[in-house]
């Protein structure tokens, strides 16, 4: 009965399942952007995943940790169903660092079988997402920016029905999770054009101008967010992506996106061209890979050429490539 050198035991009882190896490589590749050139289920590649994924959910367990705990704050300011569709990825994410993360590079076969076991309640897709944009999610989320204007828009909810819209298409984005909706791209956006029409002090449904609150200088406060997105360059709109299995309410959201971005359009809101490519895959060796990348790019040149206006370019390119090549 050997060892490796990080002493893993490498006899067949120290083996993960073969089912449970194939789920751990995909998840491992999938989720955590882990990805073996050698998939065969030995003592060599489970100490190699397990090594790689450690090292991996230890560098981000962190940000997912602080994710949870700050969607759940603004979910409970804003009013927000604190089951919705982000919160859970959110918390499915850190379940899975968390499951890992305080094992030891002694436990590849029990790191393996715990990614292997884990349980996304939304999807897997959802999962890699809602991490790859943690650190963004969380600048937005804490940005005092925008979180005075989220708050200025909920004291004005029941009174003005533009400040009313701005603040239900924030939480919409807030509720789906990143595969719907960007939210360091999107709430920006809508924090963006709020703060403009809050800047503006047109009148509430109610007759009452907006208070605009300024400095010592007597210029409006926050006018950073206001000069960074103009309301002629804002256009709410959701993020294309893999649609989540309710077709009613993803029939639903686009529904009152649309109906949003009519009222924004009738405001004087000039809208974005969005323009988005991607590529998602395996390949068998880098000549493939890199064939597929100029592909993906030349695709997205001729969708931005054929625009008009601003735009929002969004290229996405993820490749598993197998060999060892250059």
């Amino acid at each position: 009965m050997g060892k490796s050198r990080t002493g893993i035991d490498s006899s067949a009882g120290s083996m993960p399942e073969p089912t449970t190896w194939a789920r751990a490589v995909v998840l491992g590749t999938g989720i955590l952007g882990v990805s073996l050139t050698e998939r065969t289920l030995s003592a060599k590649n489970v100490e190699e995943l397990g090594r790689r994924v450690l090292e991996v959910v230890r560098a981000i367990l962190p940000s997912a940790r602080k994710l949870v705990e700050v969607l759940d704050a603004r979910a409970t300011e804003l009013g927000l169903d604190h089951d919705c569709d982000r919160l859970r990825t959110a918390r499915s994410a850190r379940a899975l660092c968390e499951a890992i993360a305080g094992k030891s590079l002694r436990e590849a076969r029990e790191i393996v079988e715990a990614l292997a076991a884990a349980r996304l309640e939304t999807s897997s897709s959802a999962v890699q997402a809602s991490l790859g944009a943690a650190d963004d999610s969380l600048e937005t989320l804490d940005d005092p920016l925008v979180l005075g204007v989220l708050k200025q828009l909920a004291g004005r909810e029941k009174s003005d029905l533009s400040a009313s819209k701005y603040l239900r298409e924030a939480r919409s984005i807030l509720r789906q999770d990143e595969m719907r909706r960007s939210l360091s791209v999107e709430l920006r956006m809508v924090a963006g054009a709020a703060q403009a029409y809050l800047l503006s002090g047109t009148p509430s449904a109610d007759g009452a101008p907006v208070h605009v609150p300024v400095d010592e200088g007597g210029l409006p406060k926050s006018t950073v967010l206001a000069s960074v997105v103009a309301p002629a360059e804002v256009r709410i709109e959701g993020s294309r992506g893999t649609p989540p299995p309710s077709a009613t309410r993803a029939r639903t959201e686009t529904s009152k996106r649309k109906s949003l971005t009519q009222t924004l359009a009738s405001e004087g809101v000039v809208p974005f061209t969005r323009v988005s490519v991607e590529r998602r895959g395996s390949t068998p060796d880098r000549k493939s890979a890199r064939a597929i990348v100029a592909e993906a790019v030349r695709e997205a040149e001729l969708k931005l050429e054929a625009s008009r206006g601003p735009a929002l370019l969004s290229l996405v390119i993820t490749l598993d490539i197998s060999d060892k090549g250059a």
